[in-house]
Formats: structure tokens, C-alpha cells, sequence
């Protein structure tokens, strides 16, 4: 037993911290840089001061602003795990509405992008938080990283103690507190380790590079406008200027325009060349390439996502721009999300209330570049249900489809038998127990497989019962509607006259004649044919897993559809309302009402039919029918197959795939005739079952 730390334990621990603390203390150091620092190896040139900010640098705006514009597709979220293990989302949280609306003047995407600019080009970021009159966050504002610095005293005795503000603009310098200030670091610089280090700096001579490239094609462009061509006298002549005006006078006039290409004749010994310079010259291209690939890796992104000519090289030789777009997230947008989401969940996260179980993260789930092709992802969903690793409820989630609790099972072939780590067969759950009328009783593998098949259709069957019971609902209560139609001019004709039980049944067969029962019983046919060839369609997965097939072929859904028709007709719609608009007209009498009230009898009586109202009516109907559709769709299928003996199961099968086999006709094996007249003679809510040998010769 672990009792309570003594009075010593606590002064050791707390002597312990306090060592702790101080050796953490001492070992807190200023930022100071090595001798040359500054400079960048093997050059006394200073680069960082040449290229200056790098806001007017293409070769490192141009993968800023790819990110900028990509980042905020994911969403920024807080979740927290609850009692029951499950996560959940909340995406109404406090900091997460500050953030979507930072202040007055601009939103939570300008907040980003000024995050991104500042994490790239200098490896941290600010923002700084104003609060109310509480004290609380009320606002949020994105310091440039050039105007915030943190600071420390000269001892190191505290690692950050604030942070100088300095907005230029002949503006005063201001300190501000640290917990004022939302501190995004690009990790940890060595140089300085109250702040981080900037992508991009070890891309700096490739930056310049770059900068100074096009420096020198623009400067050749704009100093070098040279004449196209040298006309000289031939011979040492020194014509006067007079002469020089007219001759270029005369050569321009004639040889520019629509007289490019005339032939020139000048009349005095005369040479002509022409002047310029190589294009060649302004080739700096090669350059440009490098100072591109730099920068992009630096960032994490390839260039060819930029639009940079350098990168594009990369999509013909097999990499396509879907998988240079997801490289970059992978590689350069989603390692930023995890630094802000990190540091938001420290430093802002706890300012709204207790954080404890929260966490923050960013989804991207809506994010195009993250999204699996829609095909593969199915396929895959497919295989992991098919190999039994996941239910169909989460393979169905996964794919956008709605699910529910019907779909919480997993789906293993029936042919497989569970064999323990140690290898040793376990003992079966479930022994059969009745013998058939040829004596034979099913072995325990094959009887195991087919309760595992039967316990595919249990699942099945809440669903198939409602699907089959709301057409019998609307069925019986529009025949009723149709019967008072029918009645009400009739018991208006009829009320009043002195009448006996003749004279009664005189009056129920004029209704049910002007009714037209056998249409209603037609119009019940096909209620059942459609329910029958639907439940026949879903046992498909059992039947696949049985190794019967998936595809429901035409012979056996006709076969399937003919049984309905004929179990439509087990319902004596005749006589059930004939006896219920009797029963109705008698009560009616007794009871002393006019017409009008009998008419009204007469629509829950003959909705109710034998029951007690229309809903228990057609539930009744839809659990025993579904019960049998499956039960022939098994047989039918089977026979389709080639089966030609079952497994005889007779008692609802129960949690941990056990069953009740207390009766004795259960586990026995017969024939396909056999079973059509077993499942004709079973009773209504009749648990009885079959499954196919899976042993049979």
C-alpha cells in the first residue's frame, strides 16, 4: 500500500526543485553571436544587410505568398477527449472566435498571412494581445518582426523579462509584457535562444544572387541603347558636320520603317558595320534556377507548386503537380500549422479558462492537396471491411455515407475459422442439438459457420422490418379512408330504416362492393413483392461471405418476388374488413349514432383489422414476412448455388453469437423441400432460421 509522502519526502523534493531551478538559472545565456556572427562563412561581404527585408525579393515573395494563400484552407480547431474516450469538437470556443475576429480592422486570413510572413523571413512571428477592463483577450494585432524584440537582464536571471517595441516613425520605444505577447518561434536559434531561426537564412547569398541578376539585366537593358549600325568614310575623311546631319538624315528616312531592307548607295568610299552586343551576355538564368531551389527548400515547398521555371523540370519526369501540391503541404505549410497550434495552446489557449484536456490543432480535412483520390479511398475503405478490420458503420463514415447503429458490425468470411495465438482451436459457443429427419445433425464447425451467417441477417433485420411496416401503415390506412368513402352515402340512404342482422349484411357487402377489394388485395401484392425482392437484394454480403454470390440473379429474384405474391395472399383482406366494418356498424347501433358516426367507426376498424390499431397491424405483418423473406432468399440462393441441404436453426440468436437450442428440430440438416415446408408451416414472429451446410458432400 503506497501511503502518504512524509514531512522529510516534501523538504527533499522541494530542495530538489530548488537545485533544479537554480542549475536552469545559471545556465540561461545572452544571445551574443560568435565573432562574425553576422557575416555568412568565407566572406566578409555582410549579405542579410544587402538583401535588406526581402519584401521586394520575387525569388522569396513568391513562396511566401503561395503559403500565405494556402495556410488558412485548414481550419483552426480545439477539441477535448471526454469521459467515454471519444474527442470531441468545439468549435465555438472562445479563442477560437477571437482569432476568427481579431480586431476591427481586419480578420483571422490577414492575421495568418502575417504570421506566415514573419515565420519565413525571420523565424518569428508576434502578436499582441489588448484585453478589457477584466483583463481578459479582447483583441489581436500582428506586430511586425522587426519592430518587436524580446529582452532579458544582463545576468540571464529571467529568460525573457520583456519585449521592446519600437514603431518606428520617431515614435518612442515601449516595453511590453511577455504574457501580452503571442511569440511564434521557427524553432530555437543558437545564436539567440529567446528566438528562432529564419527558413531562409541559409539561402541568403542565392537571394542576393538572384537580386543582383536582375539588377544586371535591367541595368544592360536600360545603359546599353547602342546604335544598330557604324556608317564611317572610308580612307581617314573628316566629312563635316553639315554632311554627318544630312547622311543621317537620308539614312534614317529611307532605310526605317517600310524602307528596311532597300538597297543604300552613298556616293563616296563608305563603310558600314554594325554595332551591339551579345544577348548571350544577359543568360543569368542558371543562376535564377539555383537561387529558386534554394529558397523553395528552404521553405519546404518545390518550386514547381510556385510556378518557378525551375521546378516544372520535376512533372516530366513523373512527379505530377497533385503530388507536388500535397509535398508542400506535407512539407511546408502543415509543420507551420503544428508550431502555431502548438504555441497557441500554451501561451493563448489557458487565458479563456481551464485547459486542462484541450487541445488545438488544425483541420484539414476540407483541404484539396489533402484529399485522398476519392477511388482509392473507396477501394481501401472496401478492403479494410472485406478483411474484417473495421466495421461497416466506420468504413461508411470514412466515405462521407451516413451510418448508423445497424451498420456497427464487421464483416469475416464464414470459410475461416478463429484459431488463438497459441494456435489451439477454441471450444465452439454453440452446440447443435436436434437431428433432422434423415438423423443427421450438423458438426460444430459447420454449425458455428452458420450461425455467424444468420447473425449477418439478424443485423439486418430491425432495418428490413421498418422498411417493410411504413408501406403497410400508409396501405391500411388509406383502405381504411376508402371505406368510409365508400359507406358514408350508403349508411346516409340506409339510417333510419328498421333493419336486422340480414339487413346488416346486406348493407357491409354493398360497402365492400363499392370498396373493390380484390384491387386493394392487388395493390398488397405488390407491396410484398417489393419488400421481398429488397430483403432478397440485401442479403447479398451474408450470401457473399457464405460463398453463394453477391449478385441476386434473375431466376431467384423472380423466384423470391413469387413467394411474396403468394404470402400477400395468407392476409383474407376480404373477410378481416368485412368483420371490421360489421363489427363497427354493430357497435355503432348499439351505442345509438347517426350516420356520421358510424362512418367514422368504420375507418379505425378497418385500418386496425385484427389489431389493435394499423402501426401494430403492419408490424406484425413486416416481422413475420421479413423473417420468411429471408429465410427463402437463403434457400433460393442456395439452390442457385448448387446447395442442396441446410442447417436448420430454430431459436433467436443471442449475444456473443450463442444460441437458444432447447428445441430439438435445432442444428438439424435437410433437404431444400424440407425447408420450403418448414418455413411455409412456421407460425407468425416465428424465430425459425436456415443457413446453408456448409459441410455438405
Amino acid at each position: 500500500m503506497i501511503g502518504r509522502p512524509s514531512t522529510a519526502f516534501h523538504a527533499l523534493r522541494t530542495g530538489f526543485v530548488k537545485a533544479v531551478r537554480a542549475t536552469i538559472d545559471n545556465f540561461r545565456h545572452g544571445g551574443t553571436a560568435p565573432f562574425f556572427g553576422g557575416l555568412l562563412r568565407r566572406t566578409r561581404f555582410d549579405y542579410r544587410k544587402e538583401i535588406g527585408d526581402c519584401l521586394d525579393a520575387s525569388v522569396v515573395m513568391a513562396p511566401v505568398q503561395w503559403v500565405q494563400r494556402a495556410l488558412p484552407e485548414a481550419t483552426l480547431m480545439v477539441r477535448q477527449r471526454n469521459r467515454k474516450g471519444a474527442v470531441d469538437d468545439l468549435p465555438d470556443h472562445l479563442m477560437l472566435a477571437l482569432i476568427q475576429s481579431p480586431n476591427p480592422y481586419y480578420g483571422d486570413i490577414v492575421l495568418w498571412w502575417g504570421y506566415v510572413l514573419s515565420m519565413i523571413l525571420d523565424g518569428n512571428a508576434y502578436w499582441l494581445i489588448v484585453r478589457n477592463g477584466l483583463g481578459r483577450p479582447a483583441e489581436l494585432w500582428y506586430i511586425p518582426h522587426w519592430m518587436l524584440e524580446p529582452k532579458w537582464p544582463a545576468d540571464g536571471s529571467v529568460f525573457i523579462s520583456h519585449y521592446l517595441y519600437s514603431p518606428g516613425g520617431g515614435a518612442a520605444s515601449m516595453e511590453i509584457d511577455p504574457a501580452d505577447v503571442i511569440h511564434f518561434r521557427h524553432g530555437i536559434n543558437p545564436r539567440n535562444p529567446r528566438k528562432g531561426l529564419a527558413p531562409i537564412d541559409n539561402a541568403l547569398r542565392e537571394i542576393f544572387m538572384d537580386l543582383e541578376s536582375s539588377n544586371f539585366v535591367s541595368a544592360l537593358l536600360r545603359n546599353m541603347g547602342v546604335p544598330g549600325v557604324v556608317i564611317s568614310p572610308k580612307g581617314g575623311a573628316m566629312p563635316n558636320p553639315a554632311d554627318v546631319e544630312a547622311t543621317k538624315t537620308y539614312v534614317r528616312s529611307q532605310f526605317s520603317g517600310d524602307g528596311r531592307g532597300s538597297p543604300l548607295v552613298l556616293g563616296a568610299p563608305t563603310e558600314v558595320s554594325a554595332f551591339g552586343f551579345n544577348p548571350q551576355m544577359m543568360d543569368t538564368g542558371g543562376a535564377r534556377d539555383v537561387a529558386e531551389e534554394r529558397v523553395c527548400a528552404a521553405i519546404g515547398i518545390p518550386a514547381a507548386v510556385v510556378g518557378f521555371g525551375a521546378g516544372l523540370q520535376q512533372t516530366k519526369v513523373g512527379a505530377t503537380m497533385e503530388q507536388l501540391g500535397k509535398q508542400a503541404w506535407q512539407n511546408g505549410v502543415l509543420p507551420l500549422c503544428r508550431l502555431a497550434a502548438d504555441e497557441l495552446k500554451r501561451s493563448l489557449l489557458p487565458q479563456f479558462g481551464k485547459a486542462d484536456g484541450l487541445d488545438v490543432f488544425f483541420d484539414t480535412s476540407d483541404v484539396p492537396a489533402m484529399q485522398e483520390d476519392e477511388d482509392k479511398k473507396a477501394d481501401r475503405w472496401i478492403k479494410i471491411f472485406e478483411a474484417g478490420a473495421a466495421q461497416l458503420y466506420e468504413a461508411r463514415q470514412a466515405l462521407g455515407l451516413d451510418a448508423d447503429d445497424s451498420h456497427r458490425f464487421y464483416l469475416r468470411k464464414i470459410s475461416m475459422i478463429e484459431v488463438p495465438e497459441n494456435g489451439e482451436r477454441s471450444e465452439p459457443d454453440a452446440t447443435p442439438k436436434g437431428r433432422g429427419a434423415k438423423g443427421r445433425a450438423a458438426s460444430q464447425d459447420a454449425y458455428q459457420r452458420g450461425a455467424a451467417y444468420l447473425l449477418m441477417l439478424q443485423r439486418q433485420e430491425k432495418g428490413l422490418v421498418e422498411a417493410y411496416k411504413k408501406p403497410l401503415i400508409g396501405f391500411f390506412d388509406r383502405l381504411g379512408r376508402a371505406a368510409v368513402e365508400a359507406s358514408a352515402e350508403l349508411l346516409e340512404e340506409q339510417f333510419g330504416k328498421a333493419r336486422g342482422a340480414k339487413s346488416d349484411d346486406l348493407l357491409v357487402d354493398m360497402i365492400l362492393d363499392r370498396l373493390g377489394i380484390p384491387k386493394w388485395a392487388s395493390d398488397l401484392r405488390a407491396i410484398y413483392e417489393a419488400q421481398y425482392l429488397e430483403i432478397g437484394k440485401a442479403t447479398g454480403d451474408a450470401a457473399e461471405a457464405a460463398g453463394l454470390g453477391a449478385s441476386l440473379p434473375d431466376q431467384v429474384a423472380q423466384s423470391i418476388v413469387a413467394a411474396g405474391g403468394r404470402r400477400a395472399g395468407l392476409v383474407d383482406l376480404d373477410r378481416q374488413t368485412r368483420a371490421a366494418v360489421f363489427d363497427a356498424l354493430a357497435e355503432g347501433r348499439a351505442a345509438g349514432e347517426g350516420a356520421v358516426q358510424l362512418a367514422a367507426r368504420i375507418l379505425p376498424a378497418v385500418a386496425s383489422g385484427p389489431s389493435l390499431d394499423p402501426e401494430v397491424r403492419a408490424l406484425r405483418i413486416a416481422r413475420t414476412e421479413a423473417k420468411y423473406a429471408q429465410n427463402i432468399s437463403t434457400i433460393e440462393r442456395g439452390r442457385a448455388a448448387g446447395v442442396s441441404s441446410f442447417i436448420v436453426f430454430d431459436g433467436r440468436l443471442g449475444p456473443g453469437r450463442s444460441l437458444l437450442s432447447h428445441i430439438a428440430r435445432d442444428g438439424s440438416i435437410v433437404g431444400i423441400q424440407q425447408a420450403v415446408v418448414m418455413a411455409d408451416a412456421e407460425h407468425p414472429n416465428g424465430t425459425l432460421s436456415f443457413a446453408p451446410n456448409f459441410e455438405e458432400d
